[in-house]
């Protein structure tokens, strides 16, 4: 265990090392925010076009953030004591939302476990913003050392190690020793990468973020200066009319001079304007995998196979995800098994995150699965686990009530007769 002073020396160089990394997130943060690159404006610009530039910040890449994120519900474990005496007993069923949206921004977030005074779990999100960790082998499961800074004050940091926690304030070191043996924090990671630090959704698409806003920009210009069409007087003395004409909606023009003509350029055309911005969109969406009519909204119709084609590529990519930061839910929760003195559950390495269903499916085609399922000999606890909805709760419910023989059971097996056996269906001429 380190003593004060190299608890006090450990947080400085951590710190030291993890503000550079801090730098290059923030930025993620800012456009995952809507704080994005304004255009670029000459100087002595107006303050009105500064305003329009300032409008043309949308934040289009938090669309694309949420879509994974309501992908991503962690609704069940195979620890049922970890399950519920640390995923829930801690509310992370709430904080793995914000868990896994700052994973998805900065590519990495931290989960802390820790032994709680009441000798239960004490289990925490928290964003690569606020927490660093080192490895002595880039392949490690379990780093050497930890540094987080405290949200209510960043003065305050604590440093994380295989045997305690250091809470360091000014000169003062406060230590709580944890013994597990491993420094207890687990990095979740948005997807994995031989090539360097994991990327998030953010740090790819920020170029053509930029160029959306170029565009929105550009748009609301024209909108603006363009779109009105500009009025002309040819043949007329400016010096007979030393007042400035000025065209209102209740008012005529007249003009002394019979060779006089007033006229008016034609306005400017929005459409390419439009198709161009709308082209920006589609880039992201094909670079994110995001199914256009999330950001474009054009959807008319759309039967429930139809929209499960459009989003095949966001299902798959949601699918990907779940694999990389199930592996550290998982990780955390058997810390959290042992924790709770449950050795087997510490030990298993098979043992899994259940992921809730959210991918787009009609009631009929998933009816109509099952049934055939349960038909080849599916039991019907793996069969209540693919309905859509279902959480892991429901799905013990559920099981509960076969098992006791109440109506559900009832219910089944009346389904099963009444559904046509497929081996003695009468075969179709020509088939």
């Amino acid at each position: 265990m380190l003593t004060a002073s190299e608890a006090m020396a450990a947080a400085g160089s951590l710190r030291g090392e993890a503000e550079q990394e801090w730098t290059r997130l923030a930025i993620f943060t800012r456009y995952a925010r809507g704080q994005q690159r304004m255009p670029w404006l000459p100087e002595n610009t107006d303050g009105e076009y500064h305003d329009i530039a300032r409008k043309s910040a949308s934040n289009w890449l938090s669309l694309v953030i949420a879509a994974v994120a309501q992908g991503l519900i962690v609704d069940g474990y195979d620890s049922e004591l970890a399950w519920r005496d640390a995923w829930q007993a801690n509310q992370m069923d709430s904080r793995q939302h914000s868990l896994h949206r700052a994973t998805l921004v900065h590519g990495y977030a931290f989960e802390i476990v820790l032994p709680s005074e009441d000798g239960g779990v004490w289990m925490r999100p928290e964003a690569a913003t606020r927490m660093h960790a080192t490895y002595s082998l880039p392949d490690d499961e379990w780093p050497q050392y930890a540094v987080r800074m405290l949200r209510r004050n960043p003065d305050v940091l604590e440093v994380y190690d295989a045997e305690a926690r250091y809470t360091i304030a000014g000169s003062d070191v406060t230590v709580f020793e944890h013994g597990l043996g491993v420094c207890p924090v687990v990095r979740v990671m948005n997807q994995l990468d031989l090539l360097g630090t994991p990327m998030g959704e953010v740090e790819p698409v920020i170029p053509i973020q930029n160029r959306i806003v170029d565009a929105t920009f550009n748009l609301q210009m024209v909108a603006k200066y363009g779109s009105f069409p500009q009025r002309f007087i040819a043949g007329m003395d400016p010096a007979a009319n030393s007042e400035r004409i000025r065209a209102y909606v209740d008012s005529i023009l007249i003009a002394g001079d019979p060779d006089t003509k007033f006229g008016q350029f034609a306005p400017a055309d929005l459409t390419q304007f439009v198709t161009a911005l709308e082209a920006h969109i589609r880039h992201l969406a094909a670079i994110t995998q995001t199914p256009p009519h999330y950001l474009l909204g054009h959807m008319s119709n759309m039967s429930a196979e139809a929209l499960a084609a459009a989003e095949s590529g966001l299902q798959r990519k949601i699918r990907e995800r779940q694999e990389t930061i199930g592996e550290g839910h998982e990780q955390a929760l058997r810390l959290a098994a042992a924790i709770l003195g449950d050795e087997q559950a510490a030990a298993s390495i098979d043992s899994q995150v259940h992921w809730q269903d959210v991918e787009s499916r009609s009631l009929a085609q998933t009816s109509d699965a099952l049934l055939k399922l349960g038909q080849l000999g599916v039991p019907a606890e793996m069969l209540f686990r693919m309905i859509p909805g279902w959480s892991q709760a429901d799905v013990l419910e559920a099981t509960d009530m076969l098992r006791s023989g109440s109506g559900l059971s009832a219910l089944m097996s009346a389904l099963q007769l009444a559904a046509p056996d497929p081996t003695q269906m009468p075969m179709t001429p020509g088939a």
